[in-house]
């Protein structure tokens, strides 16, 4: 099981575990997307504002006050995947397996070319050591 499972309707699936008394509200954390909790929930719900809140799990920021974890970079990929799920969900596993992987190293190539021509250094991570 994950530690954390965010979504952007994570309100709603805590709700009917919480309606289920489903054990995974004591082992799992389930804070929405940031973006999604600012724009699109509501200060008055209880619930989303106590269990759901991104801002109540310090261990999700950084020390600059970032996201370790952009959940808003995965809604963009689930979207950009959403465009395939009529052809993936007809395949049996290895064939899913293999055009996922051909279709997510593909898009990072072009990323990465793009960034690049943008002048930017994809490839490179400040402050990398090697343990060699």
């Amino acid at each position: 099981m994950p530690d954390y499972f965010i979504y952007d309707n994570c309100c709603g699936v805590y709700n009917h575990l919480q309606l289920t008394n489903d054990p995974l509200l004591k082992v799992v954390r389930f804070p929405v997307d940031a973006f999604h909790f600012d724009c699109k929930h509501k200060k008055t719900d209880i619930v989303c504002q106590e269990h759901c809140n991104p801002q109540k799990f310090p261990e999700l920021i950084n020390i600059d006050g970032t996201w370790y974890f952009n959940s808003s970079k995965c809604e963009q990929l689930n979207v950009w995947l959403g465009g395939y799920h009529a052809i993936l969900r007809e395949m049996n596993a290895d064939r899913y397996e293999f055009l996922l992987d051909e279709l997510i190293m593909r898009k990072n190539r072009l990323l990465k070319t793009k960034l690049e021509h943008n002048g930017c250094l994809p490839g490179y991570i400040p402050d990398l050591r090697c343990n060699s």
